[in-house]
Parts: structure tokens; C-alpha cells; sequence
């Protein structure tokens, strides 16, 4: 399964789609974050390159641009996965683990942009994978905040 990226997405992987659009001549800041500047970049470069303008980045503007389509890694079935726009008890187990954590958090049940911004921190300084995606390897590091 390819990952998408579209307006809205963020990290690492938009770095890499705004140095390569940086590369053909257009001028973004490179900030990982999936904008409105950054869809314009997209579309136009997708016009140009006879491929489907529709602001979406998958495996034809990935190849265009000369990058490597990233696959996403295969979730396990055992293993609850959260993610920014989750909702419910599982988000507030998890704001509760991070507030146990050391982060300034409310425990409303939507992981929303600040609880995706801990999760992230929380990933880097764990030395985990920065997706903001709360999977295994996550909730393994989190364990040790379960009261």
C-alpha cells in the first residue's frame, strides 16, 4: 500500500517532496508542512509533467519527482493504532500516558495537533520512528507511564 501524501500532510516525508520541487524550480519554504503553497508546487508540477492534477502525491508524482514511493508498513491486527484525528477512550488512555509522561495535555479523547505534536516528541526522544502514529513500538515505550 503507497502512502499518499495530499494538503494537510506533515513531516518528514513532505521535507523531502518540497527539496525535490525546490530541485525543479519552484520556491517552498521547506517546512513539512503540506500547504497551500506546497499543493499549488504540486498541482503545477503535475500539469507539467502530464500527470492527474489533483494535489496528490502517490507513486506517478513520486516517480516524476525522482523520489523513492514509500510503502506504509503493514499494521498488525493485535494492536490498536491512533493517529492524528482519532477519537475516543483509546486517545484519552494515551493523552494520560503522555501527561504521565511529562507533557501538558488534556485528556479530551481527540488527538488532535497538540496531542500529535507530543506523540511526535515523545517518538524522538524515545528514539522511535517520528510518524505521530501510535503503534506497537509507541504504546511498548509508553508502558512504563501506565499507572
Amino acid at each position: 500500500m503507497s502512502v499518499l501524501l495530499q494538503h494537510g500532510s506533515e513531516g518528514d516525508l513532505v521535507v523531502a517532496l518540497q527539496e525535490a520541487l525546490n530541485e525543479e524550480g519552484y520556491e517552498l519554504d521547506v517546512d513539512g508542512v503540506f500547504g497551500d503553497d506546497t499543493d499549488a508546487a504540486v498541482r503545477d508540477f503535475q500539469a507539467n509533467n502530464e500527470l492527474d492534477v489533483d494535489g496528490v502525491v502517490g507513486p506517478d508524482t513520486f516517480d516524476a519527482l525522482g523520489l523513492e514511493v514509500p510503502q506504509q508498513k503493514a499494521r498488525r491486527a493485535d494492536v490498536e493504532y491512533l493517529e492524528h484525528g482519532s477519537r475516543g477512550s483509546s486517545v484519552r488512555r494515551l493523552q494520560r500516558l503522555l501527561v504521565a509522561a511529562g507533557y501538558e495535555l488534556d485528556v479530551d479523547g481527540d488527538f488532535g495537533d497538540n496531542t500529535y505534536a507530543a506523540v511526535r516528541d515523545f517518538q524522538s526522544n524515545a528514539e522511535l520512528s517520528v510518524d505521530g502514529v501510535v503503534g506497537p513500538d509507541t504504546w511498548a515505550a509508553l508502558a512504563e507511564y501506565e499507572e
